[in-house]
């Protein structure tokens, strides 16, 4: 079953959220400020300058930009999301949970806009609860997430998918449905290739930029 009920508001739980006085409970203010300030000052600038397919590998995971209106503003907010392309969809979860400030705001309004490497699209977004599509869609998910997907609190590489999706249970998988049809995997989405040329021409850029620097500095210390 697929929803955007605004019910949900409610915050019933998913499944068992990690324990309250647990080390997720210690980290997660810490990490929520670290996620916002990195987010506004590199992610969400780099995404508006359409960029974004240059931080994306399956190290460092894939990200498209979220736009969603605000429940209380009215006004748009951003947010960059590891995401998966499948089933003609673009899938996010709210890794915090169902308290996740642009969960709460989709559940207001649905009418959403991803901008991702190969375009922009304006879609719906619905909850998906069903037990088989989250057991078919999670465990990929979250290897599209790169080295971030440690966070879960286990190797998703070598996990069995039944322990991604138990560890997920109480986190809310979003499908991203466009408006404009089914949407298919380009080379910049997670499962492309176009990671492999891209990182390879930022490497080997600023590795000449690392050199050209030593130059001048030696000729000035001359």
């Amino acid at each position: 079953m697929s929803s955007a009920d605004p019910a949900r508001a409610s915050f019933p739980p998913l499944g068992a959220p990690p324990p309250a006085d647990g080390a997720w409970a210690i980290a997660e203010p810490w990490l929520r400020s670290g996620f916002k300030a990195l987010n506004r000052w590199c992610m969400i600038p780099v995404h508006r300058a359409g960029l974004g397919a240059w931080l994306s590998s399956p190290v460092t995971g894939y990200m498209l930009l979220l736009r969603v209106r605000g429940r209380k503003s009215g006004l748009m907010r951003e947010t960059p999301l590891s995401y998966a392309v499948l089933e003609g969809a673009a899938w996010v979860v709210a890794g915090f949970g169902p308290r996740t400030d642009w969960y709460r705001n989709l559940l207001a309004d649905p009418h959403v806009e991803v901008w991702m490497p190969g375009g922009r699209h304006a879609g719906v977004a619905t909850e998906e609860l069903d037990p088989a599509v989250r057991a078919r869609i999670l465990p990929i998910l979250v290897k599209a997430t790169g080295a971030p997907a440690f966070l879960v609190g286990l190797n998703p590489w070598t996990a069995a998918d039944e322990a991604i999706v138990a560890a997920l249970a109480w986190v809310p998988l979003i499908r991203i449905m466009p408006d404009d049809g089914p949407l298919e995997a380009g080379p910049d989405d997670p499962g492309g290739r176009a990671w492999i040329w891209r990182q390879s021409l930022a490497l080997g850029l600023s590795w000449l930029a690392w050199r050209l620097a030593r130059l001048t500095a030696r000729r000035f210390l001359r």
